[in-house]
């Protein structure tokens, strides 16, 4: 019972996304086709996380503090919860990424792999923020999770380690596009009232939360580089959007 309370609510900040997850998942690609990925997701973060430890495999070498086996569930040698972020980051990439290549007006990008690249691309660009600040969890109140073997010129971040998520993140939100490739492009009566807006807010307020935490533990500089990417990407996805309104409009006309 302690170790069922130490990963639900121990971990609360992971709880909490996940029933966000589920809320916007089940809606949008109802609840079956949830099941399916949510399975498919945490298969994923299983096999990744634990051929990492083992064998160094996609994310190169890293390891587990011990000392939170009995506080919460594991799943081989990592937490359970480590696996089942991969559901919800996984989603909110692929959902945000749907709504960036769609825009506010409609539900659906040009083309399919317009969705797929650009949600790949949050997923990973999320981890880059996550790792560094996770890993100085002994400094507030997330503690000692897991450490790189080896560093890297991201904060201590090891390159290849991105390109292992570059590989699961592929699997996770291919897995979602594929399960909503049939959904129809739809209008949509502008950006608070698209399907993905809380998709969109929700990965923000991951990101917003990690960059604060950042500023708060004295990493002022990987807090401050989120601003510095975060900055450019939303003005140039707001004058695609405008772009994008105004070519759609003239083609509907």
């Amino acid at each position: 019972m302690d170790e069922i309370l130490g990963t639900v609510v121990g971990r609360w900040y992971v709880t909490l996304f996940g029933v966000v997850f589920v809320w916007r998942a089940s809606r949008d690609l109802g609840w079956r086709k949830t099941g399916i990925y949510t399975a498919g997701a945490l298969l994923v973060g299983i096999i990744s996380e634990n051929a990492s430890v083992r064998w160094g495999i996609p994310y190169t070498g890293y390891e587990f503090n011990q000392e939170l086996r009995g506080e919460e569930l594991f799943i081989g040698e990592a937490p359970l919860m480590v696996s089942v972020s991969y559901t919800f980051m996984g989603y909110f990439a692929y959902a945000l990424g749907r709504l960036l290549a769609s825009g506010p007006h409609r539900t659906r990008g040009r083309r399919a792999w317009h969705e797929l690249a650009l949600g790949v691309m949050l997923a990973v660009w999320a981890v880059f923020l996550f790792d560094p600040v996770a890993q100085r969890g002994g400094e507030w109140f997330l503690g000692d999770v897991f450490a790189y073997d080896g560093g890297g010129f991201w904060f201590g971040l090891p390159v290849a380690s991105q390109v292992g998520m570059l590989l699961s993140s592929l699997l996770t939100v291919g897995l979602a596009t594929l399960l909503g490739r049939d959904q129809p492009d739809e209008p949509v009566d502008g950006l608070l009232r698209h399907p993905h807006l809380v998709a969109m807010l929700t990965y923000h307020g991951q990101l917003a939360w990690l960059a604060i935490t950042a500023v708060w533990i004295g990493q002022t500089e990987l807090g401050g580089s989120v601003l510095l990417m975060w900055v450019p990407a939303a003005l140039v996805t707001a004058v695609a959007w405008s772009s994008q309104g105004s070519t759609r409009a003239t083609e509907a006309a």
